[in-house]
């Protein structure tokens, strides 16, 4: 009688393993796009579904399935009821397939001691790769954003990021190239609490120091930035959940930027911008290629206002920055509400 209980444990946990893993796949296949990762989870899913053939001895995969007694089945508790976002239907799940593969560890080693080696060996690579995860599900909620708000020393910085956040902008990148790193720090840190405060994606243009310092969600630098500390360098220093973006100018850049694992890519000027008087427009060309190559967010800036925002959203480019559409206005909360008006037209 102990031995088909034993064989009802297995297989329960078998495809509890199963079940979490599967949705972790999809998660990383659908959501995150992670071709690496999807075939790491296939394989692991595979290899728990082989365990539970060789545990069966012929038996057939169902050893031990007896549903109609399992007094499990009607149970549902309220926090299984209900998911309120992706992070927690990929948490939960991660914890099922870690903890049902414990299960199947110290169960195993009643009828098979070897195996309990083999499915320590899978939860461990489960709890790595729940950590690569979380930090990219942490990193992608920060990108869902349609208007991206660039300060500038045309107008008060402090100013700027609270109207900004109030007419419900998702993320503002600190850049003043004028400016010294002493009152860059002092700017970040004030900024760093409003954003906060209001679930606001930070970035701090250039500097992974007062990035660091502020907590800012993230960074973003040209590339000749990138011949200082590569992206790997910028991630280590500033933490495996913020944000690294990567302004390039052609479709090479573009994948070079996005297989070393940028966040987002910046593309511009695509048209003629103050900001940048010596930059040559790329055009709304360049930028269509580049949104069809790329797999990873593509931003496009330079010279984008109220009259040609949509034929950049034509491009098929869904995220665009701006720094004097909004700041060369009067009245900035107006300039971004009507912008963000058009980012809703059909």
């Amino acid at each position: 009688m102990e031995k088909e209980k034993i064989k009802r444990i297995i297989d329960a946990n078998v495809n509890r393993a199963v079940e979490g893993l599967r949705i972790l796949e999809e998660i990383a296949r659908f959501i995150l796009e992670d071709k690496e990762t999807t075939n790491e989870l296939k394989n692991l899913r595979f290899k728990v579904r082989f365990f539970v053939i060789q545990m069966s001895q012929g038996e057939g995969p169902f050893i031990g399935r007896e549903i109609k007694n399992d007094v499990g089945k009607e149970l549902y508790s309220r926090s299984e009821a209900k998911r309120k976002t992706v992070m927690a239907i990929f948490l939960a799940n991660a914890k099922r397939a870690q903890e049902a593969l414990r299960v199947l560890e110290e169960f195993s080693k009643l009828t098979e001691p070897r195996w309990g080696k083999v499915l320590k060996s899978l939860r461990f690579k489960v709890y790595e790769l729940e950590k690569k995860l979380y930090y990219a599900l942490m990193r992608k909620s920060k990108l869902d954003f349609d208007l991206y708000l660039i300060t500038d020393p045309m107008r008060d910085h402090l100013e700027v990021a609270r109207t900004a956040i109030s007419t419900g902008v998702k993320i503002i990148q600190l850049r003043d190239k004028q400016a010294s790193k002493t009152q860059l720090l002092k700017w970040a840190l004030k900024i760093g609490k409003l954003t906060r405060k209001s679930g606001i994606t930070f970035i701090i243009n250039d500097y992974p120091d007062i990035a660091r310092k502020a907590n800012a969600d993230g960074l973003h630098v040209g590339q000749d930035d990138l011949k200082k500390s590569s992206i790997g360098q910028l991630r280590r220093e500033l933490g495996e959940d913020k944000i690294i973006g990567i302004s390039v100018e052609n479709v090479g850049q573009a994948i070079k930027a996005q297989k070393r694992g940028a966040d987002y890519i910046a593309v511009g000027p695509i048209f003629p911008t103050e900001n940048k008087p010596e930059s040559k427009a790329l055009g709304l060309k360049v930028l269509e290629k580049i949104v069809k190559t790329a797999t990873v967010p593509v931003v496009a800036i330079g010279g984008i206002g109220e009259n040609n925002l949509e034929k950049v959203l034509k491009t098929g480019c869904r995220r665009v920055a701006v720094i004097s559409a909004v700041l060369g206005k009067k009245d900035i909360s107006e300039a971004i509400n009507k912008l963000k008006r058009r980012f809703k037209r059909p």
